[in-house]
């Protein structure tokens, strides 16, 4: 069974502050990088699933995600970024 990495960002809403991210974007900011106009702070899972496709491990990382509680729905987000398939993240 083909295996598929996927990369599981948790970030606050949108609608939510985030002062650790306010923070970093005005030290950016700071230090040149005039570019930024905000950032996000989160934390990322690397994931290794085996599925039969595509479509099918990034509904199983959304599941488990879910279901383990890797996050809480109430003030965070969960997004899916597929980085590729045949293993070794």
């Amino acid at each position: 069974m083909p295996r598929f990495c996927f990369i599981l960002a948790v970030v606050p809403r949108r609608a939510a502050r985030d002062p650790e991210g306010e923070t970093l974007a005005s030290a950016l900011r700071r230090r040149g990088y005039g570019f930024v106009e905000a950032v996000r702070a989160g934390k990322a899972f690397i994931l290794e699933v085996e599925a039969g496709s595509v479509e099918e491990a990034r509904g199983l990382v959304e599941e488990m995600a879910r279901e383990a509680r890797l996050y809480n729905p109430v003030v965070h987000e969960a997004v899916v970024v597929p980085l590729g398939e045949g293993g070794g993240c």
